[in-house]
């Protein structure tokens, strides 16, 4: 039995049942689709927005942690400055840590970086900090961690001559 007509060329040609019928059956498969791509994307977003915020506050970590060690290293320098001397000078490394405290409290990285942990190292005439802090994550899908650690290592020389 035909049930529909279509027009080609001027002709009238009736068309199968069994064309109407397959169409009939691929309803809803758009909406699948679509659910889809959607639930993709949105992963997509989260995921990106996660380790883009994981990537700038481990830049400003490592910017935090150079000014640090620069600032020990040029303090350093400063103390123990000896014309004349033919070798480096025994450097202190409590005054290291003393000049990367200084550092770290006048830039408020306690503020910027929750949960903020440093050391301060010396070396032979190399000045060594390492700073490690937390990051919360904006979104936090079941099963993920909503937060992630991060580190930090910053190494100058002394120059001391």
């Amino acid at each position: 039995m035909m049930t529909l007509v279509s027009v080609a060329l001027g002709k009238v040609r009736p068309r199968p049942r069994t064309q109407l019928r397959h169409r009939r059956d691929e309803r809803g498969q758009m909406t699948v689709l679509i659910i889809g791509f959607t639930a993709v994307l949105l992963m997509m977003i989260v995921v990106v927005t996660d380790i883009s915020k994981v990537f700038l506050v481990r830049r400003d970590l490592d910017a935090t942690a150079d000014g640090a060690v620069l600032a020990a290293a040029n303090g350093l320098a400063a103390i123990y400055a000896q014309p004349g001397a033919g070798q480096n000078a025994e450097i202190d490394p409590d005054e290291a840590r003393r000049l990367t405290a200084e550092y770290l409290d006048a830039v408020g990285a306690d503020a910027t970086f929750p949960g903020l942990d440093w050391s301060a190292e010396v070396a032979g005439a190399t000045v060594i900090v390492h700073l490690t802090s937390d990051v919360d994550l904006p979104f936090k899908p079941p099963g993920w961690q909503g937060s992630a650690d991060l580190a930090s290592d910053a190494a100058a020389v002394v120059p001391i001559r």
